[in-house]
């Protein structure tokens, strides 16, 4: 059980000092001899006592609430965990269950329908015996026949369904085994059950998509109709996709590794070519997985002039009639994209990270939510300083710390009132924050108050001079919270509820 909260105990004193102020009025009303007073006396004393047991009430149940709700979310965390474990367990299973299947199958598979046939009908003639040895003695010899055909019935058709876990048979599944325990199970489904039905009220971020958040559409970048048609857009994967035209219908299955090609035709349409016959599509292509896993589906897009080119997820090519660009665009779960995210390296104190993890999930969540800036161009969020730098799997790869700051504080935004609160923030401050108001002019943003921020203020530079860098110095200072991470040791929710005042931090998937 926590602690009562401070607050609560300074409460009760000041309470107590009052009750003792009164026991001396009534004292004093004694001296005096007086019935009139002695009366007063006790009807406020009374009355003092019935506000006083109003108070503690009040005080108590507000104290239960917060318990209740500290008590919740750890529950919460635990199940998250308890769920987490669960699934690398099913892992181990599958991994099992094709093991068997690849047993079964090297015993009793056949080698044709003819050999099958053979041995089913000496099958059959071995119950017979079995059912009437005396009537059919010649059909024991057939064992060894009705043994294998057996198997094949019974276990090798069973476990055939299973050849599709082949790539859980790898030697890291085993030791998930440990995991097969009724606590795993119960948690695994108490937080499928909250997935489904959230008990918090969760205001504005209502969004559904699972353990792993919505999906968020990122523009990577864009070709100008002629860049298109000289320099085709390259794409590869690393395990077997599937092609689609704007209908949605499959136009090929392609083989891992094997690349595509797109180019402009005119007209708004897109020709696809290298991994199967020209074919064209009006202005979308699709690009996803084969086996519907796009979680661990990594294409090579082959970016010009860029060191990323790698990301997790679906991608497709769409051609806009509005701009006359094609874009490349990125759809994946939220908390991939968070992986990915390009705003730091990682490589600073991990309260840090987990600071700017949130803070870019946050972005993200209201950009999904209520973004319509890009509307036309059949995406959320791009990828440059504009909005969030991301970089994709090549920088989840290379910053590994980050990933982990990520899944530190899983699927959690931060909120004001049931609001998901944007969380503005730039590198340096002049030793304060800045409102928003002060800043833009408007009052609709009052988490953004101004702080003192004597952690980020920059040593050298003028309030002019660090505006003029691109330092608008509203809501969170990076500098300042990499100092209060590695100086001070803050928690990352401390720090975030420093820099934006009255927030909750929200598990919200």
């Amino acid at each position: 059980m926590k602690q009562k909260n401070k607050s609560t105990y300074k409460g009760f004193k000041k309470i107590d000092d009052i009750r003792a102020g009164f026991f001396t009025a009534f004292g004093m009303a004694k001296i005096f001899k007086t019935t009139r007073y002695i009366i007063i006396a006790f009807l406020l004393l009374f009355a003092v006592h019935c506000l006083l047991f109003i108070v503690h009430c009040s005080l108590f149940v507000v104290h239960a609430q917060d318990e209740v709700s500290g008590s919740s979310n750890e529950e919460l965390e635990a199940d998250l965990d308890l769920y987490q474990k669960y699934i690398k367990y099913r892992k181990y299973k599958k991994r099992k269950l094709y093991r068997q299947y690849k047993e079964y199958k090297e015993k009793y598979k056949f080698k044709n329908k003819e050999e099958k046939l053979v041995y089913k009908d000496y099958y059959y003639k071995y119950k017979l015996y079995k059912k009437q040895p005396a009537v059919y003695p010649q059909y024991a010899q057939y064992w060894d026949y009705y043994k294998k055909y057996r198997g094949y019935k019974h276990k090798y058709k069973k476990y055939k369904k299973y050849a599709k876990y082949k790539k859980y048979n790898k030697s890291k599944y085993a030791k998930y085994k440990k995991y097969n325990k009724s606590k795993y199970k119960n948690g695994y489904n108490r937080y499928r059950a909250y997935l489904n039905n959230p008990t918090t009220d969760l205001g504005e971020a209502d969004l559904e998509g699972g353990i792993s958040g919505p999906e968020i559409t990122v523009g990577l970048w864009n070709y100008s109709r002629d860049d298109l048609r000289e320099s085709p857009f390259k794409i590869k994967a690393n395990k077997n996709y599937n092609i689609k035209n704007s209908d949605g219908a499959i136009i090929a299955a392609v083989s891992a590794e094997t690349i595509t090609r797109v180019s402009y035709d005119g007209g708004g349409r897109l020709k696809i070519y290298g991994s199967v016959a020209e074919t064209l599509s009006n202005e979308i292509v699709y690009f996803e997985a084969a086996d519907g896993d796009n979680a661990t589906m990594i294409f090579d897009v082959y970016r010009p002039s860029s060191p990323f080119d790698q990301y997790r997820g679906k991608i497709k090519l769409r051609y806009s009639d509005n701009s006359k660009k094609i874009w490349v665009i990125n759809t994946l779960p939220l908390e991939y994209y968070v992986w990915g995210m390009g705003e730091i390296t990682g490589t600073g104190d991990m309260d840090y990270n987990r600071v700017m993890a949130v803070s870019f999930r946050t972005y993200g969540y209201w950009k999904i939510k209520f973004s319509t800036k890009y509307a036309s161009e059949e995406f959320k969020v791009n990828a440059t300083p504009g909005n969030q730098l991301y970089y994709g799997y090549d920088w989840e790869l290379g910053h590994s710390r980050i990933k982990n700051a990520a899944m530190d504080t899983q699927g959690k935004i931060v909120m004001h009132g049931g609001r998901i609160a944007i969380t503005p923030y730039s590198s340096w401050t002049d030793g304060r924050t800045r409102s928003f108001k002060e800043r833009w002019g408007s009052d609709n943003y009052p988490w953004c108050q101004s702080v003192s921020d004597p952690y980020g203020k920059h040593a050298s530079l003028s309030t002019t001079e660090l505006v003029a860098a691109g330092n608008h110095m509203v809501g969170l200072s990076a500098h300042g919270a990499l100092n209060l991470a590695s100086e001070h040791n803050w928690s990352w929710d401390k720090i975030l509820k420093y820099y934006y005042t009255g927030i909750d931090i929200l598990k919200v998937y």
